[in-house]
């Protein structure tokens, strides 16, 4: 493959973190896991609670590492080897490459926080973004103490857009985060009962939020969503940052607001106001956590001086990423039914953006609205409440089937009176879920990540497109 452009080079890291190696080398990628290593990669050795990178080299090697960042000595690998890269410390040199990277670049940086929504619209700014020039984003949910300043660390030299997810757990992190990325633009999507097991309440989690604001630049500009408690709160911290407060709403007066708006089970369109610009457009995606999604992108494009019109089109054919409310047809041999997949990780705000937007599924006389759910985790001692909470949504969203993995679940739906099955192990009920489902039926599967429902979404795409021949007279298997 030729590079036009590397990533890194030998002489780079010499002058970024005083690395020294032995013969001169570029890299088109960096990884910090030897499993994702590619030919041509530069693999970064970093210690770890559980494991050190130092012991997985000779392993980056082998697939094609072009060199490693070490802090010593590495097992399997002579130390006179010349892809050895030596520093004083790789967790040093790690911060180094991402604060050489950052100011390498001439970009504009955008960094996204919230309880919810944070990858969706780090990707649909991405997406807009890449249309009108050199755009880098963070990919997965790459937001946390390694994720951040790796993300930025890859950033090409000739990148105009920077767009990074910062994450949290913990007070701390938004900051830690922020100071990697130095954002020029900040969004904070809202916020929520998200990670509050490490908080004494959401105000906690609000003031860690902030922290973001906090890091811009004196005339850097605050996206704030302020469907939720703590708008002010947020909108008081760019104040006294310095930075232009922008405010977002899909329900109040707001610098950002839809004017006009027609939901439909596929899509929304709408005409809102983005501080002072009207933009008539489409968004690919149903729902009204969608309509939030789109105006914070639209608001961070046009502070970020980009291309409005571009980044309305790119609304209008926008995919969903795996995992965040990608909608399938399954193919059940005798009709279809649909499948939302929103099954990477869930709190209560995502839970109920899910749960309003399986309940615009269009469904057949007879069909079912079936929530598959696993327990939200890092909610601390008030989990069972606030699980139990989510009652009035279950009631009101009209959800007629709840198939629980985990006892949290299987509490909250009988408490609605809904029809609850406990079930146990994703990966192995994909056919008995697929099995027991009506032409015309709507599945949403939602939960946290460690109940691995994306194993049960995985299956039933599989089984899904196999060829399997029915008889003739068959019109619906099981039914739910």
């Amino acid at each position: 493959m030729r590079v036009e452009e590397p990533i890194w080079t030998s002489a780079e890291m010499g002058a970024a973190c005083g690395a020294i190696t032995a013969r001169p080398w570029y890299a088109d990628g960096l990884q910090v896991d030897s499993r994702e290593i590619m030919p041509g990669d530069l693999f970064l050795a970093l210690p770890g609670s559980e494991t050190d990178g130092h012991n997985y080299v000779t392993d980056a090697f082998e697939r094609g590492a072009v060199a490693a960042v070490v802090s010593g000595p590495v097992e399997g690998v002579d130390l006179g080897d010349p892809r050895l890269v030596q520093v004083v410390d790789t967790v040093e040199a790690f911060r180094l490459m991402a604060s050489h990277a950052r100011k390498r670049a001439p970009a504009k940086v955008i960094g996204v926080t919230g309880s919810a929504g944070k990858t969706s619209v780090v990707q649909a700014l991405r997406q807009a973004l890449e249309r009108v020039a050199p755009t880098h984003a963070s990919i997965k949910s790459f937001n946390n103490h390694v994720g951040v300043p790796l993300s930025v660390a890859r950033m090409p030299r000739t990148t105009r857009y920077g767009i990074f997810e910062v994450g949290m757990s913990a007070t701390g992190e938004v900051a830690q985060g922020a100071e990697t990325a130095q954002p020029d633009i900040a969004v904070i999507t809202t916020v929520g009962s998200a990670h509050t097991a490490n908080f004494i309440d959401e105000t906690g989690v609000a003031d860690e939020k902030a922290r973001l604001i906090s890091a811009l630049p004196k005339g850097g500009m605050a996206i704030i969503g302020i469907d939720n408690p703590h708008g002010d709160r947020l909108i008081e911290e760019a104040r006294k940052t310095g930075a232009m407060a922008v405010s977002v709403s899909v329900l109040e007066n707001a610098d950002v607001r839809p004017l006009r708006m027609t939901e439909h089970h596929n899509c929304t369109c709408l005409t809102a106001d983005i501080f002072g610009t009207p933009v008539t457009y489409k968004i690919a995606q149903p729902g009204r956590e969608w309509v939030l999604n789109s105006l914070l992108v639209l608001a961070a494009v046009k502070a970020a001086g980009a291309d409005l019109g571009q980044a309305a089109l790119a609304l209008a054919a926008l995919e969903a990423e795996p995992g965040r409310g990608r909608v399938h047809s399954l193919n059940l041999g005798y009709g279809a039914a649909t499948l939302f997949d929103d099954s990477y990780n869930a709190n209560p705000l995502s839970l109920r953006a899910a749960l309003r937007r399986l309940s615009m599924a269009s469904v057949p006389v007879g069909g079912k609205r079936i929530a598959v759910l696993a327990d939200m985790q890092d909610l601390g001692q008030k989990g069972d409440e606030i699980h139990l909470s989510l009652i009035s949504d279950l009631k009101r969203f009209n959800v007629d089937k709840i198939l629980a993995f985990g006892d949290r679940m299987a509490a909250l739906g009988r408490e609605a009176g809904i029809d609850t099955e406990r079930w146990c192990d994703p990966q192995a009920s994909a056919s008995a879920l697929m099995s027991r489902l009506q032409s015309g039926d709507a599945v949403m599967v939602k939960g946290a990540n460690s109940a691995a429902l994306y194993q049960l979404v995985s299956g039933m795409l599989a089984i899904s497109k196999e060829e399997t021949q029915f008889p003739t007279n068959v019109r619906r298997r099981v039914a739910l």
